[in-house]
């Protein structure tokens, strides 16, 4: 039976760097994710008359997958108290981004006015939802460099198998 993981992080995107893996999942061995939800908010700019448009995309890598780095590993919080640990691994806002000797599929576009907050999406159908096995890589990558840091609070919705 499936269950239901919270992966959330609250810390800095900054605009030294370029790209940022929001989140990086890697599945455990026979234990697929999906990706069913996300929370993207920030409490840095709501003052801010500098709006900006950030594109953030929903990746899925194959192959030999290399983590990216410079993040924080963030233990994934269980739906239910009688769900045992998850098997999969979670880092959110890696500077570095991750890179695979594969194909790096991107799977959804998602614009974002970071003054827009909270901004929420989810894939209600599982048929909808992406998917990673053992040996890839599921991301959510800033793909702009914001115009100045962002205090960002993210919440990441995943089912694993």
């Amino acid at each position: 039976m499936p269950r239901v993981y919270r992966v959330p992080y609250q810390g800095t995107l900054t605009n030294a760097g370029g790209d940022s893996d929001l989140l990086e999942i890697l599945p455990a061995d026979d234990k697929p994710c999906a990706l069913i939800g996300m929370r993207l908010c920030q409490t840095s700019e709501v003052g801010d008359t500098q709006e900006e448009g950030l594109r953030i995309t929903v990746r899925r890598m194959g192959a030999t997958v290399t983590s990216g780095s410079g993040g924080s590993a963030v233990t994934p919080v269980a739906n239910d108290t009688v769900d045992g640990a998850a098997g999969f691994a979670a880092e959110c806002n890696n500077t570095t981004v991750a890179t695979t000797s594969g194909t790096s599929t991107v799977m959804e576009e998602i614009g974002w006015n970071e003054r827009a907050s909270p901004m929420e999406f989810w894939w209600p159908e599982e048929a909808y939802q992406p998917v990673v096995r053992q040996g890839e890589a599921l991301l959510v990558r800033c793909e702009t460099t914001p115009a100045d840091d962002l205090s960002i609070q993210v919440t990441f919705f995943v089912k694993e198998f």
